[in-house]
């Protein structure tokens, strides 16, 4: 699979560039997928991923990968196909038609939403134990109006947020794996440990490799790279995010056992704790809140990028795409972080990010379904790549929480017919 995402053919205007401009470009590419990949999933779907899995966490973390690439692939085909806002949207209504579109827009819109209100919860819970659920949306708002001024985090500070992470999640799993964890009585968490349970993980942790389409399909020109810097990102992204993934879970699952981190709401607190490194707990707090600020600025991007797009077809009312002053969308970003807020204040992170896992894998379903049609005349392999990742998005949607599945099918009912009403066009 990494080699299918290798030779993806996705190209710019750039590509008449030289070699030494191509070495800073793959150093500006790594942040942006992987500025969204370490994320919240990182920090806290792990738990639910054992809750899920069991002692067979671990396996979840191959089938995921294999689904993120495929739905990399495919995002890459579509951004050369269709380019600028929401190139997955606009392949799904070219390809699939109006309502596939619609359904595959209202699921990217809900999901990226509940996104920004489960990581607002983890940065909340992590830096301010003690604070109550209005900071999170308060953090939420902040870091809207930030954006809309037209804050952008990208080189070397991009860097310094990414390191940052990676030392953040280096400490723990070397505190984990320095002292040897206390016997401790079975605590009989219900946990299934067969191929649902594992697939269930898997689609927990999708949650946790998200942001490939900011190098994949960006919205915006300056942040297109050229294809072979587009292939070594994607590659990079997914071997390290599976390699700190793995090496973290594996880390959890030894100090805390599977049944107490499927029980734990902050596994890398617990086990700071559990490692009788409590005197790290608020400094290690403190630096993942940290962290996750840019990731709240790339989940704003991608719904941006979706919503401008929904909106130039008219299935989103006309005013949401005026622009401010530093040429973002205001309004759009507005109504984004108002109800994000308002889903950090009533939902806590773990069924927040259940519920915007599922509803993205049902996105890149549709996506996947669409690329399938879009490469139907290009190489065999391509277009079998994106059957299998639309068919394991769907099993992977399938496996997640009963909760997660009936917000998803709401959205997907009621996503359609609000589009219907503002465009009054039903085909």
């Amino acid at each position: 699979m990494a080699q299918q995402v290798a030779e993806q053919a996705a190209s710019s205007p750039a590509e008449s560039v030289g070699g030494g401009r191509a070495r800073r470009s793959i150093g500006s590419a790594l942040p942006l997928a992987l500025g969204g990949m370490l994320g919240a999933g990182l920090f806290v779907g792990i738990a639910p991923a054992a809750l899920a899995a069991g002692p067979l966490l671990l396996l979840a973390v191959p089938l995921v990968l294999v689904a993120v690439a495929c739905s990399a692939l495919a995002s890459a085909h579509q951004s050369a196909s269709y380019r600028g806002p929401g190139a997955g949207y606009a392949c799904i209504r070219a390809r699939l038609g109006v309502l596939p579109a619609r359904f595959g827009a209202a699921t990217a819109l809900a999901g990226q939403v509940a996104a920004l209100a489960a990581i607002a919860r983890v940065i909340a819970e992590h830096a301010m134990p003690a604070a109550p659920p209005v900071i999170s949306s308060a953090i939420v708002l902040l870091v809207v109006l930030a954006a809309t001024a037209g804050l952008r985090i990208r080189g070397a500070a991009a860097w310094v947020w990414l390191l940052l992470t990676l030392a953040v999640v280096g400490l723990v799993i070397a505190v984990c794996f320095a002292i040897e964890p206390p016997e401790s009585p079975p605590m009989g968490a219900a946990q299934e440990d067969g191929a649902i349970g594992i697939t269930g993980a898997a689609g927990v942790l999708f949650f946790g490799f998200l942001g490939f389409e900011r190098l994949t399909a960006p919205a915006e020109e300056r942040d297109r790279h050229r294809g072979v810097i587009v292939k070594w990102g994607v590659i990079a992204s997914l071997v390290v995010t599976g390699v700190v993934v793995s090496l973290l879970a594996w880390a959890l699952l030894h100090q805390l056992g599977p049944a107490r981190l499927a029980l734990s709401g902050q596994p890398l607190l617990d086990a700071l704790d559990a490692a009788a490194g409590g005197r790290l707990r608020p400094m290690v707090g403190t630096a993942v809140g940290l962290a996750l600020f840019p990731v709240l600025l790339g989940v704003l991007e991608s719904l941006r990028s979706t919503a401008l797009a929904v909106q130039r077809d008219q299935d989103l009312p006309a005013a949401l795409g005026r622009e401010s002053r530093a040429g973002t969308p205001y309004l759009l970003d507005l109504c984004a972080g108002v109800a994000a807020a308002a889903v950090a204040l009533l939902v806590p992170p773990v069924p927040a990010m259940a519920f915007a896992s599922c509803c993205l894998l049902v996105h890149h379903a549709l996506a996947n379904a669409a690329a399938r049609v879009l490469l139907a005349d290009d190489q065999v392999w391509r277009m079998r790549s994106a059957c299998l990742g639309m068919g394991l998005a769907v099993i992977l949607a399938m496996s997640m929480p009963v909760h997660a599945m009936l917000g998803t099918l709401v959205v997907v009912i009621a996503g359609p017919l609000l589009a219907g009403l503002v465009s009054r066009r039903w085909s």
